[in-house]
């Protein structure tokens, strides 16, 4: 079985785009953990600039470079000698990882730009959720809307033979997101009417239209079932040591954002040699 990345995995790049795109991808992810800061609070996105969230100091710019400024100042503040919050060198690393594998496996073009859009996007989301408990709109719907517009998107006549991800049909990438909101909806239902309580929150439901705006239906029960996996491989530990109750909340969205990278990456063949295709 043909992995639809196979195709250009292995042509070769330029160096130098590579060390961009990681470049690139590390001052992304700075940004994105300015969003899983910001967003969850109601600030303002544009304004003021970057500062210590204790001491309030705006930081410098030699300060301000990713991961670097973190290991150079110890992980603390400059000016107050504070911690610097983990979500800061946690988004900027996967960012930048992400952003090289984006140019390794889709190439110097459109596809990895779209696909590290989702990234990004889906590391913040995750962010929030483990550390907020919640998934916001700006974030999940702004996720469908790109995966829903990139479907317009025509195949381009220099790559005719790229993977069909992320750029899907209209059809397929409307039809991944109805799916992908109904089938959650579904299972809260049923969990609402067994407990009595909602198991899932809107957000989940969003984002998983969104990842099917993205993957397709195709993509759906492999997200699925690896989020599940995930999500009770972390929770039942928890339980049996009595650290958490069966009735505590566990944050779904990190689990949900993780399966939909994998489902990103690897492309509908992977849901098949697992046997959760579904013909899209």
């Amino acid at each position: 079985m043909d992995f639809f990345w196979e195709q250009n995995l292995w042509q070769p790049l330029p160096a130098w785009t590579g060390a961009f795109a990681a470049l690139f991808g590390l001052a992304l992810g700075s940004f994105a953990g300015m969003l899983v800061y910001r967003l969850p609070r109601g600030l303002a996105l544009d304004r003021p600039g970057s500062q210590c969230p204790s001491c309030r100091t705006a930081i410098r710019l030699r300060h301000n470079i990713p991961l670097l400024s973190f290991v150079f100042l110890k992980g603390r503040c400059a000016n107050c000698a504070c911690r610097i919050h983990w979500r800061y060198p946690a988004s900027e690393a996967l960012c930048g990882l992400l952003a090289l594998a984006c140019w390794h496996v889709f190439g110097a073009g459109l596809h990895a730009w779209a696909a590290l859009l989702a990234c990004v996007t889906l590391v913040a989301l995750a962010l929030i959720d483990l550390e907020h408990g919640l998934l916001p709109d700006r974030l999940t719907l702004g996720l469908l809307w790109s995966g829903l517009a990139l479907s317009l998107v025509p195949q381009s006549p220099f790559a005719p033979n790229l993977p069909e991800l992320p750029f899907l049909e209209p059809r397929q990438a409307i039809a991944g997101a109805i799916a992908g909101y109904a089938a959650l909806w579904t299972i809260n239902l049923v969990w609402r009417a067994l407990r009595k309580r909602d198991g899932l929150g809107g957000g989940d439901m969003k984002l998983f239209a969104a990842l099917g705006a993205w993957t397709g239906i195709s993509g759906l029960p492999l997200i699925m079932g690896l989020s599940a996996t995930a999500g009770l491989a972390v929770a039942l530990p928890l339980v049996l040591s009595r650290r958490a109750a069966f009735s505590d909340p566990l944050p779904f969205g990190p689990f949900l954002a993780a399966g939909g990278l994998f489902a990103l990456f690897l492309g509908p063949q992977a849901a098949n040699l697992f046997g959760l295709g579904i013909p899209g």
